[in-house]
């Protein structure tokens, strides 16, 4: 077995032209695997519209390439009735360009591409490794049934299955699938998100560093999220915020993210409550600047109503400080129930009361940034998500040659 595998990605989401962010997670996750082995990302986009802008779209990021020098290649096509039809086609016409054959195809995310996926690794006679990041296994009912057959499908030509979350597998598994299992977590770039470094002014510290440093008290809380009420819960977090800036007259909040729409209709909650002064909505932000938020900040909080494990928890750890998050999908995985050294777990249905009150655990508690980076570290780092694949690659393909 060669020290460095040609590992064939095919991606169902991706960052593209279409959707700047789609996938991002996926995007991180390859690059993780890259450090470690070779080979090449196919990701097949669907584009609504005319022929002129398909191929604009092909001429300006077709090909390409990830940090690490991975090839990447987006296969724009037009969109059709049904979706696999189209991306099959994609898929199929790359092959007939490839000069080279895969050591395994690692599916990220099995519909809209893992069918194609599937078929061309079984004619190519390799494993076939299918990641999963859909929230969409909790309920499969929501899921149309032409869907759930397409993901079945995947799910049977699959050899190993490694969801995010050991409750996405239990639910995964709900769908009557037998494949082995194995959890690899979302990765963080830990390199980028860290605590800040400290600035000094004529050798004197200044600051946030500074302000860390004398144990200023815990007042700046950090939310991080596309602010999607369905999913995420703002109305109900906007709540539980306006309960704690009740009982802590120093706390500010910043909400990070979201759509023009929805943050009017939070602004307009905000200032009716007389609160425009103490939770601030800032937008959507790059990367860089979520690091300064988390930076500057002292807790991230989530109170979503479904999730697996989001990666803005492990980027907060990341960067030393602790999450306060509602128990739901596989953030207790990672966050024990309660008080822990790494933050706070309230049940699924917090009410705002019962925020107030673990706020002030988490205000009057002692927190170690240097051991909740540690815990990222070792566990979300792209050397330790490399690895981990490493290792399942490894194992599969040893199956493969007895």
């Amino acid at each position: 077995m060669a020290d460095k595998l040609q590992i064939l990605h095919v991606a169902s989401w991706f960052p593209s032209q279409v959707h700047a962010s789609l996938g991002n997670f996926i995007m991180r996750h390859i690059d993780a695997i890259s450090s470690v082995h070779g080979g090449e990302v196919w990701a097949p986009v669907p584009v609504k519209g005319s022929m002129g802008s398909l191929q604009r779209m092909r001429t300006a990021d077709g090909e390409g390439h990830l940090a690490s020098g991975l090839p990447v290649k987006r296969l724009y096509h037009a969109a059709t009735r049904p979706q696999l039809l189209g991306v099959a086609r994609s898929v199929a016409a790359e092959t007939r360009r490839m000069d080279w054959k895969p050591d395994l195809v690692h599916v990220h995310v099995a519909h809209p591409a893992g069918a194609a996926a599937v078929a061309w690794a079984r004619r190519w006679g390799v494993p076939v490794v299918l990641t999963e990041h859909c929230t969409g296994y909790h309920d499969a009912q929501a899921t149309p049934w032409w869907r759930r057959r397409a993901i079945k499908d995947a799910l049977k030509g699959a050899d190993v299955v490694c969801p995010v979350t050991a409750d996405l597998g239990e639910s995964i598994a709900a769908w009557g699938t037998s494949v082995p299992m194995h959890v690899v977590p979302n990765v963080v770039d830990t390199a980028r998100f860290r605590p800040a470094e400290a600035q000094n002014l004529a050798g004197v510290p200044v600051g946030d560093a500074r302000r860390k440093l004398e144990g200023a008290p815990l007042n700046r809380i950090l939310h991080v999220s596309s602010m999607h009420d369905g999913q995420k819960n703002i109305s109900g977090l906007l709540e539980a915020l306006a309960s704690i800036c009740g009982q802590d007259m120093s706390v500010r909040a910043t909400l990070v993210g979201g759509e023009k729409a929805e943050l009017d209709t939070y602004k307009a909650w905000i200032e009716d409550r007389g609160l425009a002064g103490r939770i601030q909505l800032a937008g959507p932000m790059d990367t860089n600047g979520v690091i300064r938020a988390m930076q500057s900040h002292d807790v991230l909080v989530l109170n979503s109503r479904s999730e697996n494990f989001p990666c803005v928890i492990a980027e907060a750890w990341a960067c030393g400080i602790p999450v306060m998050s509602t128990d739901v999908g596989g953030i207790h995985e990672h966050l024990p129930n309660g008080l822990s050294s790494r933050g706070c777990l309230l049940p699924a249905h917090a009410d705002p009361a019962m925020w107030a009150d673990a706020f002030l655990q988490v205000k009057n508690n002692v927190w170690d940034a240097d051991a909740i980076r540690a815990y990222a570290c070792t566990h979300f780092s792209v050397e330790a998500v490399g690895q981990a694949y490493n290792s399942v690659y490894r194992q599969l393909l040893q199956l493969q040659t007895r």
